[in-house]
């Protein structure tokens, strides 16, 4: 299994995605607010894609034309470790399959899935400290970009680029406020449903905000014989 993850970059009030990769065997689109880990404006200018293909050439070969969009920027992975129960477009589980436990050597990408519960209460707690948390992910060590995706239907997914696996893994549970949100959401879950998928960076490619964030940095999938 690999992964895609793209921005893509169009005119104001697109009311729909401009571009689909072909070949995938699941996609998950919607209304980001790129760059950066902040709730979306929707007013069509920025969608993020999700997709998995069954083929590292197929996932490769993926990309937009000219007359898609306005600028783009893609991540091709490949997922290490997956544990949660967040259902996404169509109520699929595209990563079911995928290990709990995993490594990478070098650069990683987490993506996270929010399912949105009916108590309002617990939702609206997990609206307020998604912001505080999107300006903190920011000035962490080994922070090189973040992305959400909104999606009619499906998880709320957030993507966090990092230049080292354990550089993320820092970050999430041993900085303060992520890890208080951590144990929050343990003792008294504010999301109906959740997962956490991991993975290597394979290849970047494109631009966002005019550069590529992981320029250079491409990670390792550790064999399983090596988790320790």
């Amino acid at each position: 299994m690999y992964v895609t993850w793209f921005h893509l970059e169009s005119p104001p009030g697109t009311t729909s995605v401009p571009w689909l990769p072909a070949g995938a065997s699941f996609a998950q689109s919607g209304q980001g607010a790129g760059p950066g880990a902040v709730f979306p404006t929707f007013d069509g200018t920025s969608w993020c894609v999700l997709a998995v293909f069954d083929t590292l050439d197929a996932a490769l070969a993926a990309q937009p034309g000219s007359d898609d969009t306005a600028g783009w920027w893609r991540v091709v992975l490949q997922p290490v470790s997956f544990h949660g129960d967040a259902v996404l477009s169509g109520g699929v589980q595209p990563f079911a399959a995928v290990p709990r436990r995993g490594k990478v050597e070098g650069a990683a990408v987490v993506i996270t899935m929010a399912g949105i519960g009916p108590d309002p209460e617990r939702t609206g707690e997990f609206l307020e400290r998604f912001p505080v948390l999107g300006d903190d992910v920011t000035t962490a060590p080994g922070f090189r970009a973040a992305l959400i995706q909104a999606p009619e239907d499906g998880a709320v997914l957030t993507f966090s680029a990092w230049r080292t696996l354990r550089d993320a893994v820092t970050w999430a549970y041993h900085r303060p406020l992520h890890a208080e949100t951590v144990q929050r959401h343990t003792d008294h879950p504010l999301l109906e449903s959740s997962g956490f998928l991991r993975s290597a960076v394979l290849h970047s490619t494109g631009t966002l905000a005019g550069v590529d964030p992981l320029a250079g940095l491409t990670g390792t999938p550790v064999p399983s014989s090596k988790e320790n």
